[in-house]
């Protein structure tokens, strides 16, 4: 059984039994909205600068990944996500 069948049987047995703790029980089990701790370090790169990055990448492809982050003044992540079409 998944967590969602499993909250959905609390539920039923809850309402059978007449037990309102094991409703509540049942509600914790609800995933909770991810909380970002600390601000993104890089702004993402504009769709211009990731075509410029993937020009870059394709005129030179030997050119690594760290070279690339210091040529555009960002972190190597957004320079793989701009070469290989993350977020877009």
């Amino acid at each position: 059984m998944r967590i969602p069948e499993i909250r959905d049987r609390m539920h039923a047995l809850a309402d059978e039994h007449g037990i309102a703790e094991l409703h509540d029980l049942a509600e914790q089990t609800r995933r909770r909205k991810p909380i970002r701790r600390a601000p993104p370090r890089w702004p993402r790169l504009t769709e211009n600068q990731k075509a410029a990055v993937r020009d870059a990448f394709a005129a030179n492809p030997k050119l690594g990944v760290r070279e690339l982050a210091d040529r555009f003044a960002t972190s190597i992540g957004r320079i793989s996500e701009a070469i290989r079409g993350f977020r877009e």
